[in-house]
C-alpha cells in the first residue's frame, strides 16, 4: 500500500546516521512516502544538517535531490507556527488529514501514532506495508489506491490491453483518476492510454469524430489523453499485463482498469523502480517491444482530437 508519513526535519537531518537510516525506508516501490510538511521541508532538513561534516552534507543534499523523484510528495496541509512546534503541527493534522504515522525525535505525550527514530524499524507495525493489496473494483476505489502516485507524477501511463474509451467502466476509472490529479492543483501531467490493437478497434477516423461524445465530462479542463495502439511483433511478447507506469513509480493492476462494481475486487502490487523505468521505456514511441500502430491520437478536454507526430 502507499502510506504517507510526516518526518520531523530535525529528526532526519540532525545526523548522517539518522538520515541514511530513515531515507532508505521510503519510496513508491516500498509503499512509504515522506510528506513535505511544511512546504519548505527539504530546506528545513538541510538547515538541520548544519552540524554535519561537509562531505556528509554534500551527500545529504544529493540524496535529497534524488528523493524528490520517488520518496517525497507534496503534503498540501496547512502549517501554522502559532500552533507551536513541528510536532505540534503534525499531530494537529491527525484529526483532519492524518498521516499514517509521524517520525520525530521526541514523543512527549506518548502518542501511539508517533515513532522515535530508533523505533522506525521495518518490523514496527506502523512501518509495516503490504506490497500487494485488494480494493473494490470501482473507479473511485482504484483512483484512491493510486492517489499518491497519480498526484506526484508528471507522466502517467494506463497500460491495459483492453482499455476502451467507448466503454463507461473504463471511463469511470479514468475520470476518477484525472479528477483526483486536478484537485491537487498544478499543471496537468502527460496522460497516455496504451492498449492492444485488434480488428474490432475503431479506426482513427471514427475516434476523431466521436471522442467528444465518448469522453464527455471525463477530462478536467486543461487535460488531455493520448491513445497508443500496439501490435505484437512476429515472435515477440504478448501485451497482457495491466499496469500504471509513471515517472515516480509503478503499480500492477491485476485485473485492469475496468470498474465493474464494488461486488468485485482487484489486486494492486507495487513494482520496483527498475520495472517502472522499463515500463516507461517499453511504451515510449521509440519502444521496440511491440509495433506501434499509427496515428497516436491526442484527445483534449474540449473534445478536439489531434494526431501527434
Amino acid at each position: 500500500m502507499l502510506f504517507e508519513y510526516a518526518v520531523e526535519p530535525q529528526a532526519i537531518g540532525s545526523s548522517w546516521q539518522n538520515f541514511r537510516y530513515l531515507i532508505e525506508k521510503f519510496g513508491f516501490d516500498r509503499g512509504r512516502l515522506i510528506a513535505q510538511f511544511p512546504k519548505g521541508w527539504t530546506k528545513l532538513v538541510h538547515d538541520a544538517s548544519a552540524g554535519m561534516k561537509n562531505v556528509e552534507r554534500l551527500r545529504l543534499v544529493e540524496a535529497l535531490n534524488q528523493a524528490k523523484k520517488s520518496k517525497l510528495i507534496r503534503s498540501g496541509r496547512p502549517y501554522d507556527p502559532a500552533i507551536g512546534t513541528w510536532l505540534d503541527n503534525a499531530t494537529a493534522q491527525q484529526a483532519a488529514a492524518p498521516f499514517h504515522a509521524i517520525i520525530a525525535l521526541e514523543n512527549p505525550t506518548a502518542r501511539n501514532d508517533v515513532l522515535l527514530v530508533d523505533d522506525a524499524d521495518e518490523a514496527h507495525p506502523l512501518m509495516a506495508c503490504a506490497h500487494a493489496w485488494e480494493v473494490q473494483r470501482t473507479g473511485g476505489a482504484l483512483a484512491s489506491a493510486m492517489a499518491p502516485m497519480l498526484r506526484a507524477a508528471r507522466t502517467v501511463l494506463f497500460v491495459d490491453p483492453f482499455f476502451d474509451i467507448r466503454r463507461p467502466h473504463y471511463c469511470e476509472t479514468l475520470k476518477a483518476s484525472l479528477d483526483l490529479i486536478a484537485a491537487a492543483g498544478g499543471a496537468p501531467p502527460r496522460c497516455e492510454i496504451h492498449f492492444r490493437d485488434h480488428d474490432a478497434r475503431p479506426p482513427a477516423e471514427l475516434i476523431e469524430r466521436n471522442a467528444h461524445r465518448w469522453l464527455k465530462d471525463v477530462l478536467p479542463g486543461g487535460f488531455s489523453v493520448s491513445l497508443f495502439a500496439w501490435k505484437q511483433k512476429v515472435g515477440g511478447e504478448d501485451l497482457h499485463a495491466r499496469d500504471l507506469f509513471t515517472d515516480v513509480g509503478a503499480l500492477n493492476v491485476e485485473a485492469g482498469f475496468e470498474a465493474l462494481g464494488a461486488h468485485q475486487s482487484v489486486r494492486l502490487s507495487l513494482l520496483s523502480d527498475a520495472l517502472a523505468a522499463q515500463g516507461l521505456a517499453k511504451f515510449a514511441r521509440t519502444g521496440t517491444a511491440y509495433d506501434l500502430v499509427q496515428p497516436i491520437l491526442k484527445i483534449n478536454a474540449d473534445g478536439s482530437v489531434e494526431r501527434e507526430p
